[in-house]
């Protein structure tokens, strides 16, 4: 397929983040088959050339190019709904939103309509999606680039407990409780004072660690950012006021507490590792909970099942390698992305 590929490049816009889910996932794995041809402008051009022209410059490619698909991976305001008009009527568009669980009611619905077809990872989405008459609705899920995400051969497992991601105060209680409690957590990420770890770092710590961590608390309705959502929003890399959205960002502020599935549990046992997860929207029907992963649901219990399972290295192992063989094998994104264009009718 000829497909034309736009998203946010690099995390929050800014480079020294490194590169985004999007980037690493669907647009390398898009361009990795030999069989497609993949056009890619980012988002990132935007802040370049301008939101008019960059828009007018995708408007141009679908023109000149024809692309079977045009894919845009959802972040604020980048596109414009006239533009997105024009690319329906010339070939088939599809918009992937990657928090419709807090974001469907202030955001996604408004862009929904712009496209042939967009997709959601929240299994409720596609009644709240009826409910604003909207039935053009693919469900899918988070997953992992098999290319990218490989176990590391290692000498030994010399890391009992890791965590990589960013740095939030939810976590930070977690990781302080943890460690009260005499459990010594390796973390690496945005904010955390050990900083963050390069894409080949992760993997390494993913498969030296004898149990990866993936600490998906809520956000507290309590805590600054929410709350200020409620009258601010990002406008691609900026932060404007948002006043004519009041009604649906108050009720996006107490959405905010539903537990998602993150990509990282997906990424953690497609690299052959043991993780331990807290609990999320619709998990138990990606992973059969104590036999391929391990979901935990509160500090109290976590703390448990670490001790647990750094003291039972025989089942730790056999639930990695069935958490592996269930990845590898329903979980990648091009699992997913077969399912998707079988929906739209392509190959």
């Amino acid at each position: 397929m000829k497909i034309l590929f736009t998203g946010l490049e690099n995390e929050r816009y800014r480079p020294e983040l490194g590169k985004t889910n999007e980037h690493n996932n669907f647009y390398l794995l898009l361009k990795s088959n030999p069989k497609n041809e993949v056009i890619y402008i980012p988002f990132d051009r935007a802040l370049k050339v301008g939101k008019r022209a960059y828009n007018q410059e995708l408007l141009d490619t679908v023109r000149s190019e024809k692309p079977d698909l045009f894919w845009a991976f959802m972040y604020t305001d980048e596109l414009e709904p006239e533009t997105l008009d024009e690319i329906k009527k010339l070939t088939t568009s599809v918009a992937w939103f990657s928090d419709d669980h807090w974001r469907l009611d202030n955001y996604s619905r408004f862009w929904a309509p712009h496209f042939t077809k967009v997709i959601t990872t929240w299994s409720k989405a596609k009644k709240r999606y009826a409910k604003y008459g909207i039935t053009n609705v693919i469900r899918s899920q988070w997953g992992f680039n098999p290319g990218l995400y490989k176990s590391v051969v290692v000498p030994n497992h010399n890391i009992g407990v890791s965590f990589v991601g960013m740095q939030t105060s939810h976590r930070k209680k977690i990781i302080d409780k943890l460690r009260k409690a005499d459990i010594n957590v390796f973390v690496r990420g945005y904010k955390w004072s050990e900083g963050r770890a390069s894409f080949t770092e992760m993997l390494d710590i993913f498969s030296r660690s004898k149990i990866n961590l993936n600490l998906n608390p809520p956000m507290s309705a309590l805590a600054l950012k929410p709350f200020a959502q409620i009258f601010f929003r990002r406008r691609r890399n900026l932060i404007v006021p948002d006043f004519l959205h009041i009604y649906p960002n108050i009720r996006s502020y107490f959405q905010k507490k539903i537990p998602q599935i993150k990509a990282r549990p997906f990424e953690i046992t497609g690299s052959g590792g043991f993780c331990i997860t807290g609990d999320a929207d619709d998990m138990e029907s990606y992973f059969e909970p104590d036999k391929e992963i391990v979901i935990y649901k509160d500090t109290k219990d976590l703390i448990k099942k670490i001790k647990y399972y750094l003291e039972h290295e025989e089942e730790r192992r056999a639930i990695a390698k069935a958490g592996y063989e269930r990845a590898l094998k329903e979980h990648t994104y091009q699992a997913r992305l077969e399912k998707i264009f079988e929906e739209l009718g392509l190959k």
